[in-house]
């Protein structure tokens, strides 16, 4: 008995990290979900390749095949819960894993202290089964990239990563197009970490420029060549409702399919501009210490390179982020876009560390120390951003809203104590 005990100790020790943060997550996923499906996003579970070609096709085309054709609203939401668990585990196991393999006790903090940090943060994987989200294909956007990170850790062979990588790519295309701008840029880092760590050979060249063009490729055929057999919405609503035993919301086959990439802008987009910019704004400054702390970790890495060669990998993964400009200028979403922009921006800082990168890990040291000398001060940063409630889709943070109104009421109030 004191040998199963000890043993049990030892694997308690050993995964304590992926154990802390996937029990954190499962946890939250148990008691905070989202009851059902979002209903905007409910007719991808039920489309699929028999109504034509296309992106967002993928998901419902998968349910179809293990249900036999009819999809009950409870098969989908469990689908759901299926990948958000799935989701739990391997951000956990990424997480431990880069814990691990931090050299020294302040690169171990620092690592600590971003996870916390994210997971507090309104970016966390939790905004993914809030009430607006439930069932947003960017769960197996998410879900797909993460698989990427797990196999770029794991396939030793580089040769093996581009097919591999390939293949996760045009998956990811076929779930949503949207793919390429949210969480394609991860990627694109993990690419550009195998030719600068191949001494930029010509086969890791060839092979990211390859994938990027496979990508690229299956994106314009997806959104520009793709469609649906049918030309009659309602006729396409009666197929739905019956292969599903729950309402299915038009609202997205019209927007995807019976309008075009100029209508979407200008009656989805343009009436949300002046909400957008107002409110954008106030949350990018009110979220400035994730801003900071991840761009401060990137500034100090190109400073800690003496090479230009080495400065340039860095400043060549940091322009990979302008792949977000498009959604935000064209889509509405921006609570999502922010979602993805700080998951990739966490996930890129990792898989750096974990590959040895000298100047993330200089960087992270330092933070680390820093973190040691000053945790008060840390403690606070976390103590902040967890008094935001998690992404959604169009909405914005009701703190952010908040704090707009009563700025503006202290404002007002000032201005009356001097008329």
């Amino acid at each position: 008995m004191g040998m199963i005990l000890k043993k049990v100790r030892g694997v308690l020790e050993e995964y304590s990290i992926e154990l802390m943060v996937g029990m954190y997550l499962l946890y939250s996923l148990y008691i905070n979900r989202a009851g059902a499906i979002y209903g905007y996003v409910n007719a991808w579970y039920v489309i699929n390749y028999s109504y034509g070609f296309g992106s967002r096709l993928l998901i419902g085309s998968l349910i179809n095949l293990l249900t036999g054709g009819f999809v009950t609203g409870t098969f989908a939401y469990n689908f759901v819960l299926c990948a958000l668990c799935l989701i739990c585990i391997l951000l956990s196991l990424v997480i431990g894993r880069v814990y691990k393999k931090m050299p020294d006790r302040p690169s171990r903090m620092a690592v600590l202290f971003l996870t916390v940090f994210y997971l507090m943060s309104p970016a966390s994987p939790e905004y993914l089964w809030t009430w607006e989200n439930m069932g947003r294909l960017d769960t197996y956007l998410l879900l797909l990239s993460l698989a990427a990170v797990i196999m770029f850790f794991a396939v030793r062979d580089r040769r093996w990563r581009y097919p591999l990588f390939a293949g996760i790519g045009c998956l990811c295309i076929l779930i949503h197009q949207v793919y390429v701008f949210l969480f394609f840029p991860l990627m694109l880092v993990m690419m550009i970490e195998d030719i600068w760590s191949s001494d930029r050979k010509r086969w890791a060249i060839s092979g990211s420029i390859l994938v990027s063009a496979l990508v690229g490729i299956v994106f314009i055929i997806m959104q520009f060549q793709s469609g649906i057999y049918y030309d009659d919405l309602e006729l396409l609503m009666e197929e739905l409702g019956a292969h599903a035993d729950f309402l299915v919301d038009a609202g997205p086959m019209e927007a995807e399919y019976f309008w075009t990439i100029v209508e979407n802008f200008t009656r989805n987009m343009v009436p949300e501009i002046p909400h957008h910019l107002k409110y954008g704004f106030m949350l990018v400054c009110m979220l400035c210490p994730v801003w900071g702390t991840y761009l401060w970790i990137w500034i100090h890495a190109i400073r800690s390179r003496e090479k230009k060669s080495d400065k340039a990998k860095y400043i060549l993964m940091l322009m990979t982020n302008m792949a977000f400009v498009p959604v935000f200028a064209l889509m509405n979403d921006w609570g999502r876009w922010f979602a993805a922009l700080f998951i990739v921006g966490f996930l890129e800082i990792l898989v750096l560390a974990w590959k040895q990168d000298e100047g993330i890990r200089s960087s992270l040291r330092i933070l680390g120390g820093s973190i040691m000398k000053n945790p008060a001060l840390y403690i606070l940063l976390i103590l902040y951003i967890s008094t935001f409630e998690k992404f959604e889709g169009l909405n914005f943070p009701d703190q952010v809203t908040a704090f707009y109104h009563t700025t503006y009421d202290i404002k007002c109030w000032l201005l009356g104590l001097f008329q």
